[in-house]
Formats: structure tokens, C-alpha cells, sequence
């Protein structure tokens, strides 16, 4: 299994930053990379959505976990799955951001080569963006 994480701080709290996450359908507001998200039943542990990335296939998506400031999904690849956790920390006037990814299977080092690594290489500016999105609480 290959983990990685990036952790950042930001002023937003982290109730805006869990209400805009646990958002799904509006991911690709914030997502440059994103067509769409669609969750497919309530908001819940066991829920699945469907991630379309541009210029991708559908990805078959599951929520692991969803508590308050935290939730875990897992993406359904082709020969391995790839975990991800957004969790948001209060401390103090600022919020810890820790998000990280899982990936294995019998293809692991493929998506970790194609998905895994690029996701926290572009963590920083997609958090960001994600960041400037919760600010504004749409």
C-alpha cells in the first residue's frame, strides 16, 4: 500500500470547509479537473457517487466515512482502489487541513504513478481553490 499526505492551515473554519466537501454534486465548482460529481443516494456512510473527470472515464466512487469535519471516499479503479481523506481540524482562529491517499491493489504502482502522486504534487493549489471555494460558503 502506498500513503501519502499534505497538511496546510487556512482561517476558514472547519465547518465551512466540511459543508463545501460533504457538497459533492458541486465539487467540480471548485475542481478545475472535475466534469462532474454526482452522489447517488443521501449523504451517508456506504453512499456511492460518480466522479467524471475531464477528458476521463467515470470513476465509481464510495463514502467510507463521513463525520463531522471529516470524510473518507474511495475510488473504484481498474485493478486497485484509491483512498482519500479530507479531515479538518480546529486549533485555535485556524483550521488544520490534512488530506491523504491510499492506493493498492494488484495494479497500485500503475495508479499510483498516474493518479496517486500527481494528486499530492497538485495538493497545494487544489486545496486552495478549494480553501478560496469554502470562503465564500456557496
Amino acid at each position: 500500500m502506498w500513503k501519502a499526505q499534505y497538511e496546510m492551515l487556512t482561517d476558514v473554519s472547519a465547518q465551512a470547509l466540511y459543508s463545501a466537501i460533504i457538497d459533492i454534486d458541486s465539487w467540480n465548482k471548485w475542481d478545475a479537473g472535475l466534469e462532474y460529481t454526482r452522489l447517488q443516494s443521501e449523504m451517508r456512510a456506504g453512499a456511492t457517487f460518480v466522479l467524471k473527470p475531464k477528458g476521463g472515464p467515470k470513476v465509481k466512487m464510495s463514502i467510507d466515512d463521513v463525520a463531522p469535519f471529516r470524510l473518507v471516499d474511495t475510488a473504484h479503479l481498474v485493478g486497485a482502489k484509491l483512498k482519500t481523506t479530507h479531515e479538518y481540524v480546529p486549533t485555535g482562529t485556524r483550521t488544520a487541513i490534512h488530506f491523504g491517499i491510499e492506493v493498492w491493489g494488484p495494479l497500485e504502482l500503475l495508479w499510483r504513478k498516474i493518479l496517486g502522486e500527481s494528486q499530492i504534487k497538485e495538493a497545494p493549489a487544489q486545496l486552495a481553490a478549494f480553501v478560496a471555494y469554502a470562503r465564500t460558503g456557496a
